[in-house]
């Protein structure tokens, strides 16, 4: 059996694995979108979470993913916290955008004292983030979604919300994150529930097109992210 094909292909595969997986914020819309589901499924937070691994939590906003995705790593500094702040904002772009610009991420941090950070952490205890996950819950990237993980008390954690639902209205940390948000890239505005479904409906011709792109889902696991599913 001839091994060179077959190690040419393995090394090819892991460089492939490499460049999708998240280490470090990427630094323009290309690697931005290869590491999107690693960063989305917080497995960089995963691999380093255990008893002595000081809290540390990723809150990512999904707003139609063609259009806009937010990302905020909040860390644990002892005296506070940090939130490293990114936005995503595909190639919509305002007409005096130079080019050099064009699909490069804004990125912005804030600093929280110690007693914000605990306002923080029970915000997300008061939406659920600490309780069992939604598991089955399909995110659609035409969709609006919150995907919360991280290193809680030593355990990782990942939950989900979709919109519209019950489950979303129950979110209390978004307008904490908003208040703090220093990318001066503006919230898009939720749409009516009845058209937020009609777009996370995805393109079902090979290829799509600009107006409806290809589009796919993620789906919440018991611990973690356990599926990606495109639709082409």
């Amino acid at each position: 059996m001839n091994t060179m094909p077959r190690l040419a292909a393995l090394a090819a595969a892991a460089l492939v694995a490499t460049a999708c997986t998240y280490r470090q914020p990427a630094g323009n819309l290309v690697s931005q979108r290869l590491t999107w589901f690693s960063y989305l499924g917080a497995e960089d937070i995963r691999a380093a979470c255990g008893p002595r691994t000081p809290t540390r939590y990723r809150l990512v906003y999904n707003a139609d993913f063609v259009k806009q995705a937010r990302g905020y790593d909040v860390w644990d500094t002892r005296d506070g916290a940090v939130i490293d702040q990114v936005v995503d904002r595909g190639l919509t772009l305002a007409r005096d955008t130079p080019v050099a610009e064009i699909g490069v991420p804004v990125r912005a941090r804030a600093r929280l004292d110690a007693a914000e950070f605990e306002q923080f952490r029970a915000l997300l205890r008061a939406s659920g983030a600490f309780e069992p996950p939604p598991v089955g819950l399909r995110l659609n990237s035409r969709g609006y979604y919150w995907v919360v993980g991280g290193c809680h008390e030593g355990r990782f954690f990942l939950t989900g919300y979709d919109y519209p639902s019950a489950r979303f209205e129950r979110i209390r940390f978004a307008e904490f994150l908003a208040a703090r948000d220093r990318t001066g890239v503006a919230y898009p505005r939720l749409p009516e529930p009845g058209l937020a479904r009609f777009e996370a409906r995805c393109a079902r011709v090979r290829g799509g097109t600009p107006d409806n792109p290809i589009c796919f889902e993620v789906e919440i696991g018991a611990d973690g992210l356990v599926g990606l599913n495109t639709f082409d």
